[in-house]
């Protein structure tokens, strides 16, 4: 009988552990604001405006922006994205961003004609609020119509979206 209590009490510990992982998101607000990444090795900078006046007219010619859209009724999204460069990589910032919270969330770009499991990883979402900066991979070039894609990688849900639009 103390075999059958000891895997009744382990599998009780584990259901809790695991019950708690799916739910406390739901409770639980991450809250981030990173500064954006230096423009220059070693110097940083404070607003957007003196990064666009370092960045040459080739990076201001790729940049891209977009604003968060819910996925649904139950996947709440909002807030802007901006794509811009420094030190020749390719960074996205998100701001004013906030999502509905859950648990395994990704931030992920998503090509024309890929699903979300298609895209490619920039990583695991930092806070559900807040200010934050991605880097995206140097064999990674944005256009037009790229979405970035809020998505729960144990779910396989989106829980919200940012298309990608050419600033001028």
């Amino acid at each position: 009988m103390s075999k059958k209590w000891v895997s009744l009490s382990t599998l009780l510990v584990l259901m809790l552990i695991v019950g708690w992982w799916l739910i406390s998101p739901h409770f639980l607000d991450e809250t981030v604001n990173e500064e954006l990444p230096p423009t220059i090795e070693g110097a940083e900078t404070t607003s957007a405006e003196e990064m666009s006046d370092e960045r040459s007219e080739d990076a201001q010619a790729r940049h891209h922006s977009g604003m968060f859209v819910n996925a649904d009724e139950n996947h709440q999204a909002s807030g802007d994205v901006t794509t811009f460069q420094t030190n020749n990589q390719q960074w996205i910032r998100f701001e004013n961003f906030e999502v509905t919270n859950g648990p395994d969330l990704y931030t992920i770009l998503v090509k024309e004609g890929q699903s979300t499991r298609e895209g490619t990883i920039l990583g695991k979402l930092k806070g559900n609020i807040g200010n934050q900066n991605y880097r995206i991979p140097e064999s990674t070039f944005l256009e037009e119509g790229d979405r970035i894609v809020i998505w729960c990688k144990a779910f396989e849900v989106d829980f919200g979206f940012a298309e990608l639009f050419l600033k001028e």
